[in-house]
């Protein structure tokens, strides 16, 4: 051993053999082995908690080679990137095996039919086993590769240890507390359910512009990837359902209106796409971060798992059933909406000398997205939504004479609109608004 040059006098170098003596002897390497043991051999007879056990054995080996270097060293990288790569997959298929357990408790409706006649809930059903199956796939090569490179690197363990918990599922029913707490729920909560399912119908629009985007199935799809469904945004859209069910949770879980079955379907919903999108995170993490050129043993890994037929399941199962699940629910979202806020209508004048531009409809945006609850400018029979800014100056923009403009929705929204309309929407200076709306004043 010798000094670690630049990292301090304290580190010391290890050669490749003597680590390989230490990976063989690594308890974290020999439980893993021993996991990969007791494996099936066919993908389709992997079961959930295997994919768990996968998961959190190759964390293990993961943090105690990076503790090592072992991913800055040529000579056993490809060997790191192998385990973190079963890792990456184990995660997204322990989600599937979930979705497939809890599918039933979801309530989700997926009644329609496709343009053959084919039955939605039995395409999602047969393209979430597909891709299981695939993911499955994927997995076994990757611990064969595995097994040869330890073999390569002399770091095959001499003795397995016994195997941690891999039967298989040991129930298919959940073990529940009384749900004793419903007596005392809460009959509150209109106004955040009202501004939660907004945030819905926000969510599915933007699910329905990504499916609008994908390229037909059969074609190339990396480019496509590197564009619009990078890790990043992948991450993006996860979180932002999340909240969603977050919300759910926290504001109406706990009220009487949990209760009301077209709310429950809703919550189901929203785990259904939260859960296919966490998919489609890993599976973007895993391409990115494994197969994609700039990655580390990127030519070993997308030998064993190709990427085509990996961003195939991320793209046309994954991504386009969780707009799928969204969308669905549109219709129904819309209907509900209007028992959780004081509809009303109110048609707002311009004052002398006041144009609507862009400074003024950010201002009329910005109460909308204040409040959290749908309104649309209407002009007749034509209406749009007035949170958006880019939507209200193509709105106005195909009525440019009208001095005066109907708007629809919720009376906290439009309360506000009336103020700011009043005091000349900002035009005369944002110091002259009430101080209702004192938040417009703020950057």
């Amino acid at each position: 051993m010798g000094d670690f040059g630049d990292a301090g006098p304290r580190d010391r170098l290890v050669s490749e053999l003597e680590f390989g003596a230490m990976v063989c002897a690594a308890p974290a390497q020999a439980a893993l082995f021993a996991l990969l043991d007791a494996l099936p051999g066919k993908s389709d007879e992997l079961t959930r908690k295997q994919y768990w056990l996968l998961q959190e054995a190759t964390h293990e080996l993961e943090t105690w080679l990076d503790g090592f270097g072992a991913r800055d060293n040529r000579t056993w990288v490809t060997y790191a990137e192998i385990n973190a790569s079963i890792r990456n997959l184990a995660v997204a298929a322990h989600t599937l095996g979930h979705v497939m357990f809890r599918f039933g408790t979801y309530g989700v409706a997926l009644d329609g039919r496709s343009g053959t006649g084919e039955s939605h809930l039995v395409l999602f059903m047969t393209a979430l086993a597909e891709c299981t199956r695939h993911l499955g796939g994927s997995i076994l090569a990757l611990v064969a590769e595995l097994r040869r490179e330890a073999e390569r690197l002399g770091a095959a363990p001499k003795s397995a240890l016994t195997a941690r918990a891999h039967d298989t599922e040991v129930r298919e029913f959940r073990l529940l507390l009384p749900p004793d707490l419903k007596e005392s729920k809460r009959a509150d909560g209109a106004d955040e359910i009202a501004r939660l399912l907004n945030d819905y119908l926000e969510t599915a629009r933007e699910a329905a512009k990504v499916r609008e985007k994908m390229p037909p199935r059969g074609t190339s799809l990396a480019g496509f990837v590197a564009e619009h469904v990078t890790e990043q945004k992948a991450r993006y859209w996860k979180q932002g359902v999340h909240s969603l069910q977050s919300r759910y949770d926290t504001h109406v879980k706990p009220t009487a209106h949990h209760e009301r079955p077209e709310l429950r379907r809703l919550r189901g919903h929203i785990s259904l796409a939260y859960h296919l999108l966490e998919v489609v995170n890993d599976l973007a993490h895993f391409h990115e971060r494994h197969q994609a050129e700039k990655a580390l043993a990127h030519a070993t890994i997308a030998r064993l798992v190709p990427i085509e037929p990996l961003l195939e399941q991320a793209l046309h199962f994954a991504l386009r059933w969780a707009a799928e699940v969204m969308l669905t629910l549109e219709t129904a979202v819309r209907e509900l909406l209007p028992q959780f806020t004081r509809q009303d209508t109110i048609e707002l004048a311009l004052l002398d000398g006041i144009h609507l531009h862009a400074r003024p409809l950010n201002l009329i945006a910005r109460v909308v997205r204040k409040h959290g609850k749908p309104v649309e400018i209407v002009v007749g029979s034509e209406a749009s939504s007035a949170n958006s800014l880019m939507g209200l100056i193509l709105f106005v923009g195909r009525h440019p004479q009208r001095r005066a403009y109907s708007f629809r929705g919720d009376q906290a929204p439009l309360k506000h609109l009336q103020m700011l309309f009043q005091h000349g929407l900002g035009e005369l200076g944002l110091d002259r608004l009430p101080s209702e709306l004192q938040y417009l004043r703020e950057n």
